[in-house]
């Protein structure tokens, strides 16, 4: 057997109709196109906001080629620029404003100095025609060029004549500007009519229209709508009482329960709030009342309790009000007690240490009590040395003060009412003594002249 090399296997043509099909079986299986599509969903916005952002940009670049033409366009660094400004404002005005004046702001500080010029100009113009000047005046010498006497109040008198010549001002700009449009259309066969559009612009841009409203808005108010309203309020009456003031003439007994009932249906109220509105109207007993009445027993605990908490209180809150309005009687007491104090130290009854220890027992807050120790060492070095009462007794026996000027000095020295009233009897009866005394003294002395007389009368016969 000869040599034939190794046996190949036979080898078979596959079936590429076959082969595609399990291809598209395997596809459909691995969900690749799900994936694809869900993908796409997921990323549609950020596609979308790339896109936009894209085309704003290139928009964006086209307009930056076009604007230099029409910046170019707008004439701003041109001569008949301020010439054709100058032209509007001066029919817009009626006052000579010359395009020179405008173009050399223009060249000396820039668009904004050419734009303050333009604003000066109708500032100034209008503010001399409000002010009854002539509107070519010019600038006047207040803040900024301001027209007018400085200080000077405006009077009504020319508030009138501001309003008819602003409203004068616009009415005739109207007009001039229907002449404009007029003419312009006519004589340019439509050429020309767009010219008008200066005019227009200006008087929107100024905002004529809304400013005549305001300045007719007085007018309007004072000499039509008041005097409309108040025929309209004589005639129908439609005003009516609150809520508030029906409860009260109900409660007042000046209304009966079907009136109130019925004003208050009128008004919307429901049946339920028409009740508790009668209850809201009452007026309320004050806190420190219902304490003082509960206190002294005049009414349980329950009682109190829901009037203060018919107050708007919290039912927490009770016990610390009792606690609150005591302090604050506790303090009163002890403010007249420092009081008499005040007065005791400045005559010299007490010592500043006495005043000092009291002020210190106190139940006043610590500021409180610094500002009477503050004060009552004030007093203490402006204390005056006084008269003592036995010098006010001797002048009393002597003539020289009155029972009133000692009782006064009592009362500054401490004195309660009673001891002044023994004092008093005291002092009249030793006044009385004295008299009584000086009387004797006198009938003696009087009796021993008599007789000293008689004698030597006798030694003489």
């Amino acid at each position: 057997m000869g040599d034939f090399g190794p046996q190949i296997p036979p080898v078979s043509t596959p079936d590429m109709a076959q082969s595609k099909q399990l291809e598209d079986v395997g596809t459909r299986q691995s969900s690749i196109w799900a994936y694809i599509w869900a993908t796409l969903a997921a990323n549609t916005s950020t596609i979308l906001k790339a896109f936009i952002t894209w085309l704003a940009g290139a928009f964006d670049e086209l307009m930056s080629l076009i604007v230099p033409f029409l910046t170019a366009s707008q004439g701003e660094t041109t001569q008949g620029f301020y010439d054709l400004i100058a032209a509007l404002l001066n029919d817009l005005l009626g006052v000579e404003v010359a395009g020179s004046d405008l173009s050399d702001a223009q060249d000396n500080r820039g668009r904004i100095g050419a734009m303050q010029q333009v604003g000066s100009d109708l500032f100034t113009a209008l503010a001399n025609e409000f002010l009854g000047n002539q509107p070519d005046s010019g600038e006047g010498e207040g803040p900024g060029g301001l027209p007018g006497d400085a200080g000077t109040p405006m009077t009504p008198a020319q508030g009138v004549a501001a309003a008819k010549a602003f409203i004068g001002f616009a009415l005739s700009f109207s007009v001039r500007q229907g002449n404009v449009s007029v003419l312009t259309d006519a004589l340019s066969v439509h050429l020309l009519g767009q010219i008008r559009e200066y005019g227009e612009m200006m008087a929107e841009n100024l905002g004529l229209g809304r400013l005549t409203r305001r300045a007719l808005q007085p007018f309007i108010q004072t000499m039509i709508s008041t005097p409309l309203q108040q025929a309209l309020n004589q005639q129908y009456r439609p005003h009516v009482m609150d809520a508030k003031q029906v409860a009260m003439a109900y409660i007042r007994g000046e209304i009966d329960q079907g009136d109130y009932h019925d004003a208050l249906a009128l008004q919307g109220f429901k049946e339920d709030d028409i009740t508790l509105m009668i209850e809201d109207t009452y007026t309320r007993m004050p806190l420190h009342h219902i304490l003082k009445l509960n206190e002294n027993n005049a009414i349980s605990d329950t009682d109190a309790q829901a009037r203060i908490q018919a107050l708007g209180y919290s039912v927490a809150d009770i016990p610390l009000l009792r606690i609150a309005i005591n302090y604050e009687e506790i303090a009163a007491l002890d403010r007249q007690e420092l009081s008499h104090a005040m007065t005791d130290l400045y005559n010299g009854v007490i010592t500043l240490d006495t005043f000092t220890s009291l002020v210190n027992s106190s139940s006043l807050g610590p500021v409180v009590k610094q500002a009477y120790l503050r004060n009552g060492a004030n007093r203490v070095k402006s204390a005056h040395k006084a008269l003592g009462l036995a010098f006010y007794k001797k002048a009393f026996l002597d003539g020289q003060v009155t029972i009133d000027e000692v009782l006064t000095e009592l009362t500054k020295l401490g004195y309660g009412p009673d001891d002044q009233a023994l004092y008093e009897v005291e002092l009249l009866a030793e006044l009385a003594a004295k008299k009584a005394k000086a009387a004797a003294a006198a009938a003696k002395a009087a009796a021993k002249t008599s007789s000293t007389t008689g004698t030597t009368g006798t030694s003489t016969t």
